[in-house]
């Protein structure tokens, strides 16, 4: 479990589209470049928030924060003045790494800068006990509460469940899930780059997304797939 991230190390295949979000896709080089070059301006940072909308850009700023071994803080792009304080009150975040769209929000932002071509930051080989990302909880019986998840965690979690689903490099994932979920963010991204499979995030889970994608393994809930049975084509495709 010393590389959390196995495919952009180099481990498997590259392919140009090897992740896509939306209209945007990469190679893992590329994102591993990205991701690298943005590290190197937040190693030593005690956390760093990032607004989890499903673009490329926050799966480059969480990969970076990975990389820099500093906990990463996904923000709801969703969620109120009150919540969204609580968080980045309670987390310790020192920055957002990457946009936001808040003017409420007080914390300095750290741009996600494009990396000049073949310059690679050295990433921080982080101990499995380290704290990779702090989750916060839906808030049902209070504020949020930050759960503190290792990497050592997410790693055995997703090793397990590939063992369990037969996930490998030859797969494509589909999906459209929350990018401050752990189903949509550490097991759909990060699962895919530690299992070596390509992935296609659509946005949004729609039916007619996730058939236009052609994927080998999806991801849903129960919602995403009342809406694909009651879409008898995107079902059927």
């Amino acid at each position: 479990m010393s590389l959390l991230l196995p495919a952009l190390h180099g481990v498997f295949g590259d392919h140009a589209d090897a992740l896509a979000v939306g209209p945007e896709q990469t190679s893992w080089a590329a994102l591993a470049e990205r991701a690298s070059f943005a590290a190197s301006a937040i190693q030593g940072a005690p956390a760093v928030a990032v607004a989890a909308a499903p673009t490329l850009d926050t799966v480059v700023a969480v990969v970076a924060a990975l990389e820099a071994g500093v906990p990463v803080v996904p923000v709801p792009i969703d969620s109120g003045p009150d919540e969204r304080a609580h968080i980045l009150r309670d987390s310790g975040a020192a920055c957002f790494l990457g946009e936001h769209p808040w003017d409420d929000v007080r914390l300095a932002t750290v741009p996600l800068a494009t990396a000049p071509h073949g310059e690679h930051a050295v990433s921080v080989e982080a101990p499995d006990t380290a704290v990779a990302m702090i989750m916060y909880t839906s808030g049902t019986t209070g504020p949020p509460k930050g759960v503190l998840v290792t990497r050592r965690a997410i790693a055995a979690d997703i090793d397990a469940l590939a063992d369990a689903w037969q996930w490998t490099p030859n797969d494509r994932l589909v999906h459209g899930l929350p990018l401050f979920h752990v189903h949509g963010l550490i097991l759909g991204v990060l699962g895919a780059l530690r299992v070596g499979s390509r992935l296609v995030h659509t946005g949004r889970p729609t039916p007619e997304a996730y058939a236009a994608a052609a994927g080998s393994l999806y991801f849903g809930v129960p919602t995403v797939w009342s809406r694909v049975v009651a879409a008898p084509d995107a079902a059927r495709a």
